[in-house]
């Protein structure tokens, strides 16, 4: 049965490609910039594979960092050179609900005025990790420098932006396999979904909404296979917030983890796009406990391609 979807779904995406490729070729020549945190060479070369498939179709390029905009600007410069007249920009982030995604919105033309303090940019591009089309480093300034400086990029072509990967359903099927690997008796396990997480609490509240939403999902396509689980929760670590929140949140996982493995073995899974040690200190916060883990990201799995393909597919309906 699983195959026969895999092949079904594989069937419907060829479909899209080829439909988007003649969209593309009636219409316009369009450009996709991917959007991406950066880390070391492993974590970047990771979203890079996955990104490959689309350079088959279209100009790709990838603006590592965090609402850079020396990364962004050089990555429009790149597509606008090679002729297109549309660029779909895909942030390859696990929430659109952060200060990254507002400053690079503002930076995009999307937003008239910066929501948050500005952020001072950083180097995530790991290293020279670059093929035809892709690759991108970032440069060092002082905040206050780009505070003085920040203002929205420079370019011609109808800029188009889409949504981070949110609680979208490709997501919940990574997630619900790499909590196959590890369960043996839904009806009597806990999971818990952990992802980073931000700062503020308004935005806080919309992660944990949308980490709630993917845990319906996913409880959806463990039924349909056999038993639900017995519960799943969601929870943030915040390891960039203040001392007190992020002890807060430390205590909230452990507790939850704690009284969930009275009754009945607790799977933990970490929502995180790629392998960079962040998902690793959430095993350290859980250091003592019973659990299931083993420290799965999202990447790789060819889904997330599949993920950027329909991002494309629904940014060239518009």
């Amino acid at each position: 049965m699983k195959n026969t979807i895999e092949v079904l779904r594989r069937i419907y995406l060829i479909g899209i490609i080829f439909f988007t490729s003649c969209l593309t070729s009636l219409a316009q020549k369009t450009g996709v910039m991917i959007m991406a945190h950066g880390g070391g060479p492993q974590w970047n070369a990771l979203v890079t594979k996955a990104a490959e498939p689309l350079a088959k179709g279209y100009p790709v390029s990838i603006a590592w960092g965090m609402a850079d905009p020396v990364t962004l600007q050089r990555s429009i410069d790149e597509l606008e050179s090679k002729g297109v007249t549309k660029i779909i920009a895909i942030p390859l982030f696990i929430s659109s609900h952060s200060e990254v995604i507002r400053q690079t919105e503002y930076l995009l033309g999307l937003r008239d005025k910066l929501a948050d303090p500005p952020m001072a940019p950083m180097d995530h591009s790991g290293g020279s990790h670059q093929m035809s089309g892709m690759g991108g480093s970032s440069m060092h300034r002082s905040q206050a420098d780009h505070a003085a400086e920040l203002k929205p990029l420079k370019f011609k072509v109808k800029l188009i932006m889409t949504h981070a990967l949110d609680d979208d359903p490709v997501v919940a099927e990574i997630l619900r396999d790499r909590i196959d690997e590890l369960s043996s008796d839904p009806s009597r396990e806990t999971v818990i979904l952990v992802a980073h997480g931000p700062n503020s609490e308004e935005d806080n509240r919309k992660w944990i909404a949308s980490l709630e939403s993917l845990s319906g999902k996913i409880q959806k396509l463990q039924e349909v296979k056999s038993k639900g689980f017995k519960q799943i929760f969601s929870v943030t670590v915040r390891d960039d917030a203040d001392k007190a929140i992020f002890d807060q949140a430390k205590e909230q996982l452990r507790a939850l983890v704690r009284q969930a493995g009275e009754f009945g073995n607790v799977i933990v899974v970490p929502v995180f796009l790629s392998s960079g040690g962040r998902e690793q200190a959430v095993a350290e916060r859980l250091k003592g406990l019973a659990y299931k883990w083993n420290a799965k990201t999202l990447l790789p799995d060819s889904r997330l391609t599949d993920f950027l393909n329909e991002s494309v597919y629904q940014a060239l309906k518009k």
